[in-house]
């Protein structure tokens, strides 16, 4: 099987290629025919692949070709696959494929439909590539094709001034965490003598047997999430997502449900062999993931675009996700990861047949009773919301509630993980309400619009297939995690997340325990200031705790379906008096919390008089001035010799005599004495 590993990536990028080369002249409207088929076959492979994994436990390695032979400077394109590569597979050809055949119909007449369909499948591949990187440069590569791809997409619909400044805004952000993660990657080889992954001399194993100094690692660990912070859209850097809707609603699906806005906590679980040996580091995630969970949720309570609500959502899925890898919650983060790709590419592609349905329209005041004209939208766009919400059965229950139970019981940080956890389970409250305000804004109560002059229809087939395709998913893709800690994803991804790099014979750990990895601070002599984290040991939720936390979960997200239900149906709430009596704070959370705001005061104002300040005083003053002067001196120069060059005779002649007489006076001057 790994003989044919390069496939998945390459019909993706062949896709491309036919696309982008012959489409506009030959292809055109049916570029589809060739990025689809190529997408799902890829699917089909990682499915294989995944199978191959599944039995014989071991990962597969293809080395492709030796790029960089620079001395101890050895950089090899090769392709590795383990149960961590194998579950990432599957959620990006999946979501990638569906997402596909969704935008059959969504972008039906579209001028730009082959340039569209050279995009999507180039994204793909990209995606592909950087999760089967087994060396830190490869994957940077590709961590950059996946941005550039993203700067296409969300720029699609190029003519728009917004979307052009969504498409620079996402390039230009991730361009500040990308500077770290390839500060970091230059640390990484200055420190371990290589990039590579896996084996007796790969960087996790010597991050591990404890090569390198404990401040090192913290170092390399903060640059790294500096990386994930920009792609996976962590607060500061997530300023990003929510302006990247102005992209086609598939490519919202594809971008910041399953691939893209992964792609940073990929890189985290990928170098947890390095991070787990810091716990500055591990704190700096948690808490950095936990205010990103909150603050998002905060913002999407007020929020009336559909599709930014949304994106919000993910914002605010990412910090649990991230939150889940600083305490140690490895696999839960992953099990998150993949739920999310599934309930959240739903309800992206779900607004997106809503905004079909509704002519383009995106503003959820405007609309109301939708269930009545757009019956399969609305039920899986239900699925979806209640998988968000996580209420149990759905998807999003299992592994949302593994994330905050393994917070309140991590022993990395004892105390601070339970305010995590209370945070969590805050922002899952607000989750609950602000998806089923969404809920019941777009699809309950009375039209708000003209029925007369707005023709409210279902999408067709090519939209509506896919909806429920990812609706079955996001109802049962959880139970892989049941019973909690101890699930068919736990035992699959153990060997992974188990202690020692992927070459070491080590016992593997119980999945329980590999799920919520417990972190332990060992200080040495040599390196006493720093705070490293030791080997992870065993430990052991109990099932009262497991109930504790299944139950309260539940109640959380009930309760807030309860209060939109309240707020938006009955109107025991109102809405508008709330916001009346606070309208400080929603105008603060509205204008989402003047981050945007404030980055341009202080960032891009203060750049801009900085470049103003360069182009006037240095550029035009210091370096045009001296070159300018440099040629006035030349002119004026030239200008005072060439009244020598007078065009007459007479005076050239003259000119000639006397030169001859101050010659023939040198020539007696010098050699008198010898005349003499």
């Amino acid at each position: 099987m790994a003989d044919y590993l390069f496939l998945i990536p390459a019909l993706p990028l062949l896709a491309f290629a036919i696309n982008f080369i012959f489409g506009r002249n030959f292809i055109r409207d049916k570029a589809h025919w060739i990025a689809a088929p190529a997408v799902f076959a890829s699917f089909v492979l990682s499915l294989i692949v995944f199978f191959n994994i599944r039995d014989k436990g071991e990962a597969l390695d293809k080395h492709l070709f030796t790029w960089i032979p620079s001395g101890s400077f050895h950089i090899e394109v090769a392709l590795h696959v383990d149960q961590l590569t194998a579950v990432m597979l599957l959620v990006v050809t999946s979501v990638g494929f569906l997402v596909h055949f969704y935008s059959i119909g969504y972008m039906q007449g579209d001028p730009g439909y082959f340039r569209f369909f050279s995009y999507l499948p180039l994204f793909v591949f990209s995606m592909l590539m950087l999760v089967m990187a087994d060396n830190f440069l490869v994957l940077f590569v590709f961590w950059e094709a996946v941005g550039l791809c993203s700067y296409l997409l969300i720029g699609y619909y190029f003519q728009r001034r917004s979307a052009n400044n969504a498409a620079k805004k996402a390039f230009i952000v991730n361009r500040i965490g990308d500077l770290g993660f390839g500060v970091g990657i230059m640390w990484i080889f200055s420190a371990f003598g290589t990039l590579n992954f896996f084996g007796d001399t790969g960087v996790f194993h010597l991050a591990e047997t404890g090569t390198v100094s404990g401040r090192t690692l913290t170092g390399i660990s903060l640059l790294l999430f500096m990386g994930a912070m920009g792609k996976s859209a962590q607060f500061p850097l997530h300023v990003w997502l929510p302006d990247a809707m102005e992209g086609p609603t598939p490519v919202s699906a594809l971008i910041h449900a399953a691939t893209m806005v992964t792609a940073g906590i990929y890189l985290i679980a990928r170098a947890h062999p390095i991070v787990e040996q810091s716990q500055t580091a591990m704190w700096v995630i948690a808490t950095i993931g936990a205010l990103t969970a909150f603050m998002a949720a905060t913002i999407a309570i007020t929020q009336n675009d559909i599709k930014r609500v949304i994106a919000y959502s993910t914002v605010s899925q990412l910090g649990y996700m991230a939150f889940a890898l600083g305490t140690g919650a490895w696999i839960s983060a992953i099990f998150h990861l993949m739920t999310h790709a599934y309930f959240k590419g739903l309800l992206f592609l779900g607004s997106g047949s809503v905004i079909h349905g509704m002519h383009e329209e995106q503003n959820i005041q405007k609309m109301g009773g939708l269930r009545k004209y757009m019956p399969i939208t609305f039920w899986t766009f239900m699925a979806g919301s209640l998988a968000n919400a996580g209420v149990v059965p759905f998807a999003g229950f299992w592994s949302k509630d593994e994330l905050i139970t393994g917070a309140w019981t991590s022993s990395v940080f004892p105390n601070w993980g339970k305010v995590i956890a209370i945070i969590g389970l805050v922002s899952a409250f607000l989750t609950a309400f602000y998806m089923f305000r969404l809920v019941f804004l777009t699809f309950y109560g009375k039209p708000r619009f003209d029925e007369h002059e707005v023709h409210v229809h279902e999408s067709g087939p090519t939209m509506t297939i896919p909806l429920v395709l990812l609706a079955i998913p996001s109802l049962l893709v959880g139970f892989v995690g049941f019973p909690p800690d101890d699930g068919r994803i736990h035992h699959f991804l153990a060997p992974v997340f188990e202690s020692g790099s992927s070459t070491t014979e080590a016992a593997a750990p119980p999945a329980e325990t590999a799920s919520l990895y417990v972190l332990q601070e060992t200080t040495t002599d040599e390196h006493a200031a720093n705070e490293t984290a030791a080997a992870p040991a065993e430990h052991h939720i109990s099932n009262a705790t497991k109930w504790t936390f299944a139950i309260l979960s539940t109640i959380v997200a009930l309760s807030g379906i309860f209060v939109a239900y309240l707020t938006y149906i009955t109107g025991t709430i109102s809405a508008t008096a709330v916001a009346r009596r606070f309208n400080g704070i929603y105008l603060f959370l509205y204008e989402r919390w003047r981050i945007d705001e404030f980055f341009d005061r202080n960032v891009v104002q203060q750049l801009k008089r900085f470049a103003m300040f360069s182009w006037r005083v240095i550029d035009v003053g210091i370096i045009d001035g001296t070159v300018n002067g440099m040629a006035r001196l030349v002119t004026g120069l030239s200008g005072r010799l060439r009244t020598l060059q007078t065009g007459l005779v007479a005076n050239y002649a003259l000119a000639i005599a006397l030169g001859m007489v101050v010659i023939i006076g040198v020539y007696f001057a010098a050699f008198s004495d010898l005349l003499r």
